[in-house]
């Protein structure tokens, strides 16, 4: 993780589990892969520690004036309306939310429902 150039333009992380990683599919189409340095006597990151350590290194990385993590180019509506999706998804249950929404007269498109 700390080899790889983040500043190169677009990137996709892809995570793999700690027990098969990433396909060798996915692994072949990649331009580039990383491990994470380990201490100790653990085997292996779960993956959400290997996710947020990821993360947490991009982030230092783009604090840095490098890195992958910069302000985005989206349309304040799109922004919203993928917003509001993620509130929706959060709710206990589903429904709730767009059910209130409707109740005033708010329709969501389908790309949000």
């Amino acid at each position: 993780v700390r080899d790889i150039d983040w500043d190169v333009g677009p990137i996709c992380v892809v995570m793999g589990n700690e027990d098969r990683g990433i396909s060798q599919e996915m692994r072949d189409l990649a331009d580039e892969t990383f491990t994470l340095p380990m201490c100790g006597f653990a085997e292996s990151f779960n993956l959400s520690a290997a996710t947020s350590i990821t993360l947490a290194h991009m982030s230092a990385k783009s604090s840095e004036g490098k890195g992958p993590l910069r302000p985005g180019d989206m349309e304040e509506h799109e922004y919203n309306c993928l917003y509001l999706k993620g509130l929706l998804s959060s709710l206990p249950q589903r429904r709730t939310g767009p059910a209130l929404l409707k109740q005033n007269g708010i329709v969501l498109p389908d790309a949000i429902r």
